[in-house]
């Protein structure tokens, strides 16, 4: 149950049960027993986060937090995830996977 609250609160709320599946030696088994009703995680403003305060979201490596910011640098705020979609950082997956957590 710890590891369950740890790894929500890293993720700012989760969105969907087949998140625990990223919980280390979570069994499988038991996600049948959970349901996520009404997610509303957290949203991270992307345009006004650090590098550093990028990164430490499970779904942002370090080369998509400079991605991020060398696109504000170079292009001005985000307006949507889809102006990552050029950059070799931000596969369409992990595009959809960062949707519900972002806001600009």
């Amino acid at each position: 149950a710890r590891k369950i609250l740890e790894y929500g609160q890293r993720l700012s709320g989760y969105v969907n049960v087949d998140q625990l599946d990223e919980i280390e030696n979570f069994p499988l088994d038991a996600k049948q027993f959970l349901v996520v009703e009404h997610p509303s995680p957290r949203r991270l403003n992307v345009n006004q986060l650090s590098l550093n305060d990028l990164k430490r979201h499970p779904y942002i490596s370090f080369y998509q937090a400079r991605a991020i910011t060398d696109y504000r640098r170079l292009h001005g705020p985000l307006r949507s995830l889809d102006d990552l979609r050029l950059s070799k950082d931000f596969p369409s997956e992990a595009i959809e996977r960062l949707r519900p957590y972002v806001e600009f």
